[in-house]
């Protein structure tokens, strides 16, 4: 089997499989019929030329292993007739040449299995030589203390590309156990500065202090064992609603998870459903409405019970009434915590310590929600024309 066409073939039905809504609702089946033709037809065409190898091979060797054959019995059947060999030589003579072409057949139906095995060879050769990104220092810092703390970036600066900065010159300090929001335009590199907490990527230049001490020189599973993150696009596993709660703190108890549960305002969802906590959610929580995920999600967060608490748009996807559900849950979640907050309603972030304005990958303002209308900036325009179509 030729390894040509095999990874392009599954990465075309990969594609197709997982975005059967996105196809169907744009009415792309046709176009996408194509794709999928014209990958089978390029898998089709490597096959077929694997197979003709093979349909020369096997019979030129059943050609050569015959004659072979004939001639041992030709001419041994001579040399056994005028008594120069015996009777039982020539016998053993013909089994040894099957002795002697076993290996060949053999070889050459291994070669048609190590040409099969490359298919997936070569994607895995790709992982294999990959290096992480962040890696831990020969001798990294352990944290003193699991106390809430306090995170500075001091002029710092990030590119996925050399030479397109999506943050510049980030000065930024959020105090301990208190609530910053993130608000500004899309694209303005947001999320990004998020991920850069829990070291997801590391700063091209400048650094991240934690409790004053930079990010690069702490163990990542600590830093990370120390911050929870909700999404907005929650990843729920296969399994039961308590497997996925418990996802946060593996060693919790059932009390506990129900305990997380009512905090997150999801107990009385939950009761509903047709097991209870046990009842099993399908792949990536299909079987659960948007809002019943995300305050999973955050039931999750709950259990783990980190010092640090980052959300990222965790309400902008739900109707009002579960957002407002979601809020409560997220108002009992921040208590005592630094919390960094991404939100594009500025209705939930009024309330906040600290507002920080993006705008094209830097900081333009700073301030409480009462300070930042009186500047009549960028946040006062976000935040009239959200009370304008509200």
């Amino acid at each position: 089997m030729a390894p040509e066409g095999v990874g392009e073939l599954n990465a075309i039905l990969n594609d197709n499989i997982s975005g059967i809504r996105e196809i169907k609702a744009y009415t792309r089946e046709d176009d996408e019929i194509k794709r999928v033709g014209k990958g089978i037809d390029n898998y089709r065409r490597s096959q077929m030329k694997a197979l003709k190898l093979m349909a020369i091979f096997e019979p030129f060797m059943d050609f050569t292993s015959g004659i072979g054959r004939l001639l041992v019995i030709f001419f041994g059947g001579r040399l056994a007739y005028q008594g120069l060999l015996s009777v039982a030589d020539l016998v053993a003579f013909y089994l040894y040449l099957d002795v002697f072409y076993s290996p060949i057949r053999n070889l050459g139906s291994a070669w048609e299995q190590v040409q099969e095995s490359m298919a997936g060879f070569e994607r895995i050769s790709e992982l294999l030589v990959e290096e992480p990104d962040v890696k831990n220092t020969a001798t990294p810092v352990s944290l003193l203390s699991h106390n809430t703390p306090e995170i500075c970036f001091n002029n710092v600066s990030f590119h996925y590309q050399q030479g397109e900065d999506v943050l510049r010159d980030i000065n930024l300090t959020i105090p301990a156990g208190k609530v910053v929001a993130l608000v500004g335009p899309t694209g303005v590199g947001k999320s990004t500065l998020v991920s850069l907490i829990p070291r997801f990527y590391d700063v091209s230049s400048g650094n991240i202090t934690f409790n004053g001490i930079d990010l690069g020189d702490l163990d990542v599973k600590e830093l990370r064992s120390q911050i929870s993150i909700v999404l907005q696009e929650v990843f729920l596993f296969h399994g039961s609603v308590k497997d996925n709660i418990r996802f946060g703190n593996s060693h919790a108890s059932d009390a506990e998870i129900v305990q997380a549960a009512m905090v997150a305002n999801a107990h009385d969802f939950i009761m509903q459903l047709s097991d209870g906590y046990d009842t099993l959610i399908g792949e990536r929580g299909v079987k659960l409405s948007g809002g019943q995920r995300q305050r999973l999600s955050i039931a999750r967060a709950i259990l783990k019970n980190t010092p640090v608490l980052i959300l990222d748009e965790a309400t902008s996807s739900v109707d009002t009434e579960t957002e407002l559900l979601i809020q409560e849950a997220l108002e009992r979640l921040v208590v005592g915590k630094t919390t960094i907050m991404i939100a594009h309603r500025l209705s939930t972030v009024r309330n906040a310590d600290k507002i920080v304005v993006m705008e094209g990958n830097r900081i333009t303002e700073v301030g409480k929600h009462d300070e930042l209308i009186a500047k009549g900036g960028l946040y006062y325009r976000l935040y009239s024309i959200q009370q304008r179509l509200n």
